[in-house]
């Protein structure tokens, strides 16, 4: 068994505060397939 799996996408968004959901959104919208990393679990935005 494969200890790791591999994706991929258009899009690597790293944060997901504001500026970081906001870029995902649009990316998103423009019909590129997106992947957020972000450190928590459930993603943070306090802007």
């Amino acid at each position: 068994m494969d200890r790791f799996e591999t994706q991929t996408y258009d899009v690597l968004v790293v944060g997901a505060g504001g500026a970081g959901l906001r870029a995902a959104i649009e990316a998103a919208e423009q019909g590129v397939s997106v992947a957020v990393v972000c450190k928590s679990l459930l993603g943070k935005a306090h802007t």
